[in-house]
This record gives structure tokens, sequence and C-alpha cells, in this order.
């Protein structure tokens, strides 16, 4: 949910699994006042540890909300983890449902795909937490959040 800014160093042992304590919480807050949120996990970490090492970073009554991660891509493509996030939806019959992705890097997406932009750099912070409340509430994102 957040990386070290530029010429921080980490301990990659120590530093790797782990989220920054104020983004998390900000994050799990949110999760935990919906009762319908689901989550689905889209990024590189999979690729390296299960996805239950994934949901052990997060409180449980959080964990038990992941219910999966998207499938990986074979195959170069412009917006991949916009295209992951629809072929998960494909493959579970989700098609048309409400969703959206957090993500630091707008580029992963086509302009107006629901998708919460955070800085790289300070994760997720009180302005996603607001926009991913907004949206669990009202299964749409407040009109200014679409760009970053």
């Amino acid at each position: 949910l957040k990386e070290d800014a530029p010429g921080t160093e980490i301990d990659l042992d120590e530093d790797l699994m782990k989220f920054d304590e104020e983004c998390l919480s900000f994050f799990e807050n949110i999760i935990r006042q919906s009762d319908n949120a689901k989550i689905v996990i889209s990024s590189s970490w999979i690729e390296i540890c299960t996805i239950d090492t994934i949901k052990s970073l997060f409180a449980s009554e959080v964990a038990i909300k992941i219910i999966g991660a998207t499938p990986r891509l074979s195959y170069p493509i412009k917006y991949f983890r916009y295209q992951e996030v629809l072929d998960y939806l494909k493959q579970k019959d989700l098609e048309g449902k409400p969703w959206v992705a957090i993500d630091d890097i707008a580029e992963h997406f086509p302009p107006n795909a629901p998708v919460i932009v955070t800085n790289p750099y300070q994760g997720f912070g009180k302005r996603a937490a607001e926009q991913l409340d907004y949206f669990l509430c009202n299964g749409k994102l407040p009109k200014s959040s679409t760009t970053p």
C-alpha cells in the first residue's frame, strides 16, 4: 500500500512483505464498514507469494473479504491491469457488476476506468479512503476521482 521514498534503504527480508501502518489503517477502516466489499488481488506480489501470504498482511475481518486474484496475462497489452480485471470478471460471471481498482500507476488503465489512483510514495491515504468509501456506498466513483 505504500512504497518507500527514493533513496530510502530497505531490508528486503524484513520490509518486502508489509504495508505502511497508516495506509493499511485507512484501507481496513473503510473495508470493515462495508458488508458487501470483496477484494481481488491484482498485483505483481501474487507472482512471488501465495494468496494466503497476502491475506496474512491484513486483519482477519478484512482478509476474509479477499476472494481471489486476477489471472496473469501471458501476452503484452497496454492496459494490462485493466484487462486482468476484465478477465477475472468474465471468468467469475461478474461482468456488469460494479468494481473499482486501486493502483498507483494510472497508465495500467484506460481513461475513465473505475480506478482510484494513489501516489506511489504516499500510498493509500485519506483521499483514497474517501473515494473508496464513496464507491462502496454508491457503486461508482465521485466524478473528480477518475483522473490522477
